[in-house]
């Protein structure tokens, strides 16, 4: 419909249903302000002939910051429907949706918050083994999956296929530390179960989303995640009202 946002977001293996974290971020947005919108599935080599197509200003270059992995053209991207205006970026989209619909407030860019975007970038190298090939394997399209082994070998310079049979139960070990500190942020406020205590917040829906993101990818790795801090599996618990919207 016209009078709704449309949220662009990565194709699946059908029937499609969300799975990127970034993308989960801005539909927990959504869906906690109980904006109506409607999806349009993109597979990994559309989404630059579509935005381009849509005359979409690509997200601009970070030269303190080169990126081997193209990023002109980024997911999630929604489409607003008073103005017909597009825009990329999770945390740009949350602050756009937080000034259009600010009941109930997301609380943004919280201390708590700030601590759990510096412990994601300390998680990804760890468990970047395991994920990549079930995503490839597991979640994605052949395009897409093509598209990602293609891209992500050229830059890291090795066979997504060696990944097969990383060893998950020292991986997971290995997480466990940044897990508990993710736990310890839940803890700061008392009565729980989210970073500000009662109320939901943006920091909240960050974590929510990556931990939905390994429960796309698998359950077992889903449940070896809670299973390292149980502040995380109370958080999930409370915020799944909000992730069962997604598709």
């Amino acid at each position: 419909m016209a009078s709704e946002i449309t949220l662009f977001d990565l194709a699946s293996k059908a029937p499609n249903r969300s799975w990127s974290a970034n993308s989960l971020k801005t539909r927990l947005v959504l869906n906690y302000k109980s904006i109506p919108y409607t999806t349009h599935w993109l597979e990994f080599p559309d989404i630059k002939p579509h935005h381009e197509a849509l005359s979409i200003p690509p997200n601009p270059e970070d030269p303190d910051n080169p990126s081997a992995l193209p990023s002109a053209y980024t997911i999630p991207t929604v489409r607003y429907p008073d103005d017909g205006t597009y825009m990329m970026d999770s945390a740009a989209i949350a602050h756009a949706l937080e000034k259009r619909h600010p009941s109930p407030p997301l609380h943004l860019d919280t201390p708590q918050q700030a601590k759990i975007e510096a412990l994601w970038p300390k998680l990804v190298p760890i468990v970047f083994p395991c994920i990549t090939f079930k995503i490839v394997n597991d979640l994605l399209n052949e395009r897409s999956a093509q598209y990602i082994v293609e891209t992500r070998e050229k830059a890291f310079g090795f066979k997504i296929a060696e990944l097969e049979n990383v060893d998950v139960d020292a991986v997971w070990e290995e997480a466990k530390p940044v897990l508990r500190e993710l736990g310890d942020i839940l803890r700061e406020n008392e009565g729980g179960p989210f970073v500000l205590g009662e109320e939901p917040s943006y920091g909240d829906f960050i974590l929510v989303a990556v931990l939905q993101f390994f429960r796309r990818i698998g359950e077992d790795l889903f449940h070896r995640t809670v299973a390292a801090d149980p502040a995380l599996g109370k958080l999930y618990e409370a915020s799944k009202q909000w992730v069962e919207k997604d598709t």
